[in-house]
């Protein structure tokens, strides 16, 4: 049912004076895993709306599990992009050309605009971000004004909006989706705070910026459900570059990518270990990071839970995996076989003292330097290669 606000801020105010179970409030989505399509639109420029972000969820709210995959807005199919589907022809069609294209049924949309990010920006914030990297960019038009000098910013609304639209750097739009993650992982973690009356009321803001098929009950129901172990993983879309720059789909990694989607959309997903992949090798640049998530994604199915690709000061000559989950020990090493099949790794379990002391010092080392954990993890894995 469609609840409007004077009722909702009745409704919400009559369960807090009665005490009533909160659970009223609840309308249980039956389907499991559910499949969403996001798409975060730009401003009406001269009567024309193009998406400006499309983003794959696929929900296991039973498991409080959930796989995101970000599909480049520039990509080419045909002659047309991608973002020019939603203009042309709506919902409808942007939802059946990536059916046609990974064969997934979707089972909801939601559509914002950029005012739901600066509202949020503005309710879960500040977010803390670190830019290495001078970002500056105008735009009247649109009324964007980026100027970031590099440093550490406590984000809210207006600054942290402008930083997930920036993409005049060498990457462009793919870079931006790395940002994109990255806001939207530390978003939900502020959110998981938040108990189910704030929720509503968040909802209720923010309704005039958003278009969904699912009601403010099913919308309650599968955050509540997540909010209690979230785990949350992504999938990179598979792209290239051709010989003329455009975005394009990756003939060679698309069978593996649908396969994935298709595992995970028609039965329950498995929990994959909580992993936390270190770089430390020579190439302290995003190609690591890249390479890391294409790695994963096609071999081992999921993403690790956190890749720092920076570099930290974590110096390892060897490939080494500290192992603090010893019952995944087994199927830890199996996945690394799969991932790096011509690389050999040292295995440390941090149930030695020595080795946990070991362990404490890298996530040191990543709090010294603006990266913050997210745990917990089954395994720390570093690369040297």
């Amino acid at each position: 049912m469609t609840i409007t606000s004077s009722v909702l801020l009745l409704l919400l105010t009559f369960l807090t004076l009665n005490k009533i179970s909160v659970e009223f409030l609840y309308n249980k989505v039956e389907k499991n895993p559910y499949c969403l399509l996001v798409v975060g639109t730009d401003a009406v420029i001269e009567k024309t709306v193009r998406t400006d972000a499309i983003m794959i969820l696929i929900v296991d709210h039973e498991r409080g599990k959930v796989l995101v995959s970000n599909v480049p807005r520039d990509l080419l199919l045909g002659k047309s992009k991608i973002n020019s589907v939603y203009e042309k022809s709506g919902m409808n069609g942007l939802q059946t050309t990536l059916r046609e294209l990974l064969g997934i049924e979707f089972d909801g949309y939601a559509i914002v605009n950029y005012e739901v990010f600066k509202y949020l920006g503005d309710r879960l914030g500040p977010i803390e971000i670190q830019i290495k990297e001078p970002m500056k960019y105008t735009d009247t038009v649109q009324n964007l004004y980026i100027d970031f000098q590099p440093g550490i910013y406590q984000m809210k609304g207006d600054q942290l909006l402008a930083y997930i639209r920036y993409r005049r750097e060498a990457m462009g739009d793919l870079a931006r989706i790395e940002r994109q993650k990255e806001v939207l992982i530390k978003l939900m973690d502020k959110a998981r705070s938040l108990d189910v009356f704030q929720v509503a009321s968040i909802f209720s803001s923010v309704r005039k910026s958003l278009s969904t098929n699912l009601n403010l009950g099913e919308l309650i129901y599968i955050f509540l459900r997540l909010k209690r172990n979230l785990n949350m993983g992504f999938v990179t879309f598979p792209y290239m570059l051709n010989k003329d720059g455009d975005v394009v789909v990756d003939s060679q990694k698309i069978g593996d990518y649908k396969k994935i989607l298709s595992s995970v959309t028609t039965t329950e997903l498995k929990r994959a270990p909580n992993i936390l992949l270190i770089n430390c090798s020579e190439d302290k640049s995003r190609g690591f990071l890249a390479r890391s998530q294409d790695l994963w994604s096609s071999k081992a199915g999921f993403l690790p839970n956190q890749i720092v690709w920076e570099d930290v000061g974590i110096k390892y000559t060897s490939n080494t995996v500290l192992i603090l989950d010893k019952t995944k020990q087994e199927e830890l090493k199996s996945i690394l076989k799969k991932v790096y099949p011509n690389l050999e790794f040292v295995i440390k379990l941090t149930s030695d003292k020595g080795v946990f002391n070991e362990y404490l010092d890298l996530i040191k080392k990543m709090s010294e330097n603006r990266i913050y954990p997210t745990f917990p993890y089954d395994a720390v894995v570093m690369v040297t290669k």
